[in-house]
């Protein structure tokens, strides 16, 4: 595999991640203005975060610098691992970075997270969160079981 070119494409999916989760965002902000839809144990429901995960942090000055390092650290691994044909690891990654510069957009431009999703019995999250844990879980599949989720070039 030619990893310039594999680069270039996980550089467009990741840009398209971050267009989803800030669409998303922007309907659900459009939409869910003071009202909410709910089918059973789970809806949408409009909620602003100033903190990290779960409004952790919330109104600390440091969560936005800390976040760009840890973003570019992420960004930096999954170059690397796509480099030494570690492509499991490298997706993991690259998921994980798009959902961290999604919500870091939202941290930015408003300073507060919007979160939409909700589901009985657990918080309220939006699609950067969902692809932080899916690559999370897909990094920790590579490292545990190199063989089979690896994907080794």
């Amino acid at each position: 595999m030619n990893r310039p070119s594999a680069l270039f494409r996980w550089s467009v999916l990741v840009a398209l991640m971050i267009l989803a989760d800030q669409g998303t965002k922007w309907l659900a902000g459009r939409f869910l203005f003071q009202r909410a839809v709910t089918a059973g144990p789970v809806g949408l429901v409009l909620t602003m975060n100033k903190g990290v995960a779960f409004g952790l942090f919330g109104g600390w000055q440091w969560v936005v610098p800390v976040n760009a390092v840890l973003g570019i650290g992420v960004c930096v691994a999954a170059i690397i691992a796509l480099h030494r044909g570690d492509r499991g690891l490298a997706h993991g990654f690259f998921l994980v970075f798009a959902g961290f510069a999604g919500n870091f957009i939202d941290r930015v431009v408003a300073g507060q997270v919007t979160d939409f999703l909700w589901v009985r019995g657990w918080s309220v999250f939006n699609v950067a969160d969902c692809l932080v844990t899916a690559g999370a879980i897909l990094c920790g599949l590579a490292l545990l079981f190199p063989n089979k989720w690896g994907f080794h070039a």
